[in-house]
């Protein structure tokens, strides 16, 4: 199937969009299409030929947008699978990644739920050309008549002049290799490549995808930390520990273990692969090698799944050249929802594609419809470098949305070469506001010494903190905060990245926390399984109104239990609550069924012990007849 080009003249990324008018496309290989396993093989495929641009056009760069939604007559997903896409053309039988996707565990998310990932693919514009099979490999063993996803594969193309016209690309490894056997060692593998370049090459650099799977008797390779070398004539250029902290992923709360730190991936992840300029010289060939940490185990059974390309360049086409990857803050987008709405300075981030350093930059910035602010950035960025920046004057309005513009000149004094891609418009959601005197309601669990909470003020003085040494186990606390107008800034962290509530570690308890009003009324929810922290930006104004939290908050406790559970449940407002535990997978299935006519908080205790055991139930919670809550309960022996 050939799916057309989409022409637009605005770049759109998870609620970004460039400013300046721009020749964008959009090539579509899969178009909210239901993806499920096939257990009799573990992997199930999904392959496209699409139409991509001509080589005659030059391709300033492509970013693939990758949404994952719950598929509209079956669940969502539950498992933690690699999935891989996949291109080749039809003038060509080499099959290259470009991209490996690692799914959520999505066993709660409703039918409303979707989530988008981004990453650039820019060094593959040399193969994303004309026809093209687009393939998705969805992996996996799990139920395939019950469970799936809908996904959409979207190639957003910017035309015009290259940061430097592409060569070649080699693929120097591609396999998913046992790690740990002594009679047949990873080095045996990840040999040394020779390399050799095109006369033209200028510019040389590697691209690692490199994930750690299996779990042998230390983990490995999904649960343990070993490092990569990557070495170009037998001298380090790259030493990188192979692991990733998952507590703050912006996909939370997920069904499973999704908190747990792993090798270079976290559930719900579009990896983002490693990157490095290499030090060549033009036209030398040069030996190319990656090595794992040596490691030996009796019984492995762990896996490296390494994709490795060296792209070759030239020149650079421009000595002045800068481009606004993305705003952090304030930004709209899914991968930085856990840090917005922003507190008021703006967060971006920058790349030098000039060949000249870049030591000097002007940046223009503000809320559409008011004056702009100006900043000059001095500092040290070599080509292709990236750095994060925070900008030095807040942004603040009353109104509850904004669009805010940010542009990007005169690099290092100079005309940008390529202006196109210098200014981004986002979307600013203004902070909660809430009154000068208000409640933390906070109920602690078992592990009380793992959590700290405070106040902050906009430049970071500290207002308030809850001193750990004070609080005792599974008790409610009820501290009045009392502030000044202005903006602050709550967070609360746990030292061990587990929350208050994570059902892996339900001997730890469950506590709980929200913001009320003096008259006990809930202002906000924080939900308790947050993993390594919560961070919620708001402003105290005497002239502005605050609204309560609309929407109930509904837990159960345990969720892996030999029989007792525990409806925890909170509202401001009284109604009709129904309680029904149901089969997980036909949920016309109904064990029992509670009714309360007008009930507003408190804790429901249940028994399920006289279900069968190590099977998984669901528990639904209707409020006057809506479903407002669901999650699933098993019952182990």
């Amino acid at each position: 199937m050939k799916l057309r080009i989409l022409i637009g003249c605005f770049l759109i990324l998870g609620g970004t969009h460039f400013l300046l008018a721009q020749n964008i496309s959009h090539v579509i290989s899969h178009n909210q299409e239901v993806i499920v396993t096939d257990p009799s093989k573990g992997e199930n495929s999904y392959k496209h030929w699409v139409k991509f641009p001509s080589k005659k056009q030059d391709i300033r760069s492509i970013i693939l947008n990758l949404t994952f939604e719950c598929p509209d007559s079956i669940n969502c997903a539950h498992w933690d699978y690699a999935d891989k896409i996949n291109i080749r053309s039809k003038k060509d039988t080499t099959v290259y990644e470009i991209a490996r996707m690692l799914t959520p565990y999505g066993a709660f998310y409703q039918k409303d739920w979707s989530f988008k990932w981004q990453l650039d693919v820019t060094d593959f514009s040399m193969l994303l050309r004309d026809d093209i099979e687009v393939e998705y490999i969805h992996t996996g063993y799990e139920d395939n008549k019950q469970r799936g996803w809908k996904i959409t594969v979207d190639f957003e193309i910017t035309f015009g002049e290259p940061v430097a016209h592409p060569l070649a690309i080699h693929k120097v490894y591609d396999g998913k290799f046992r790690y740990g056997d002594k009679n047949n060692p990873i080095e045996s593998h990840l040999t040394p490549q020779n390399i050799k370049l095109h006369k033209k090459t200028s510019v040389a650099k590697i691209k690692i995808l490199h994930t750690g799977h299996g779990m042998d008797a230390n983990g490995c390779g999904e649960f343990c930390s070993k490092y990569r070398e990557v070495l170009v004539n037998d001298k380090l250029i790259d030493h990188k520990d192979v692991w990733t902290s998952c507590g703050s992923n912006p996909l939370y709360p997920q069904a499973g273990t999704w908190i747990f730190d792993r090798a270079n991936w976290c559930p719900g992840y579009l990896l983002q692969p490693d990157e490095m300029v290499l030090p060549i010289e033009k036209g030398q060939p040069f030996v190319m090698d990656i090595n794992m940490e040596p490691y030996e185990t009796e019984d492995p059974s762990a896996d490296e799944v390494i994709t490795a390309y060296v792209i070759e360049y030239e020149a650079p086409n421009n000595q002045n050249d800068i481009t606004l990857l993305e705003v952090i803050e304030p930004s709209g987008s899914d991968v930085n929802s856990r840090r917005n709405p922003t507190l008021g300075y703006p967060i971006i981030k920058i790349k030098n594609n000039g060949s000249k350093t870049l030591e000097s930059l002007d940046i223009q910035y503000g809320l559409n419809g008011e004056t702009q602010k100006t900043y000059q950035w001095n500092g040290h960025l070599a080509f292709a470098e990236t750095q994060e920046l925070k900008l030095p004057e807040i942004i603040f309005t009353d109104e509850e949305t904004a669009m805010f513009q940010i542009r990007l000149s005169k690099p290092n004094g100079e005309k940008d070469a390529f202006s196109h891609d210098n200014s981004l418009e986002t979307e600013y959601k203004r902070p909660d506001y809430l009154p000068k005197e208000f409640i933390v309601y906070y109920k602690t669990n078992q592990k009380q010494s793992e959590n700290i909470y405070g106040f902050t003020n906009a430049e970071g003085q500290s207002i308030f903190v809850k001193d750990t040494t004070e609080i005792k186990p599974n008790k409610v606390y009820r501290d009045t905060i009392r502030l000044k107008e202005g903006l602050y800034q709550f967070k609360l962290t746990d030292s061990v990245g587990d929350g208050l509530d994570f059902w892996y570690h339900d001997t730890a308890g469950r506590g709980e926390i929200r913001f009320e009003d003096l008259q006990g009324q809930a202002i906000k929810h924080f939900n308790s399984d947050f993993g390594n922290d919560i961070v919620y930006n708001f402003k105290v104004d005497l002239t502005k109104t605050y609204h309560m939290d609309k929407a109930e908050k509904v837990t159960a406790f345990p969720r892996n239990t030999y029989g007792p559970v525990s409806i925890d449940y909170f509202s401001n407002t009284v109604g009709k609550v129904t309680i029904k535990i149901v089969d997980r997978e036909k949920e016309d299935q109904v064990f029992e069924e509670h009714h309360y006519p007008n009930f507003k908080s408190g804790p429901i205790d249940l028994n399920l012990s006289y279900l069968p055991k190590n099977q998984y139930y669901k528990v639904v919670v209707l409020k006057n007849d809506q479903e407002i809550y669901s999650s699933y309960i098993r019952v182990k022996e």
